[in-house]
């Protein structure tokens, strides 16, 4: 992945978490959002938590879910990608939403 500095990782994953709350609330999901200490948390209606994390040391964003813990790594032009299969981090959070909700959700998230 891509080395970014820390200023550039912080802008980056700032970018993300705003893209990521406003495909949320466009999404229809009864879910409730909040911010704290640098993670964006989703709470889903029906219970699970899922918090998108950032970890400066390595600049990675977590996405912690009920089932496990997936790292992304950034690379610029292509967005977060997964670290085992380079998946983008919306399909990885489209999918997870899926199962967790039971509804399609189709994440559009920009890469810049």
């Amino acid at each position: 992945m891509h080395e970014l500095s820390e200023e550039e990782f912080n802008k980056q994953a700032d970018q993300l978490q705003d893209q990521i709350e406003h495909a949320m609330d466009a999404s229809g999901l009864d879910l409730d959002m909040e911010q704290r200490e640098g993670s964006l948390v989703l709470m889903l209606a029906e219970g699970p938590r899922l918090v998108i994390g950032r970890q400066p040391a390595s600049r990675e964003i977590w996405l912690a879910a009920p089932d496990s813990t997936r790292h992304f790594g950034y690379r610029p032009g292509e967005g977060w990608l997964h670290d085992c299969d380079e998946e983008p981090l919306a399909s990885v959070l489209s999918e997870i939403l899926e199962d967790l909700t039971g509804e399609e959700i189709d994440l559009e998230l920009d890469a810049e």
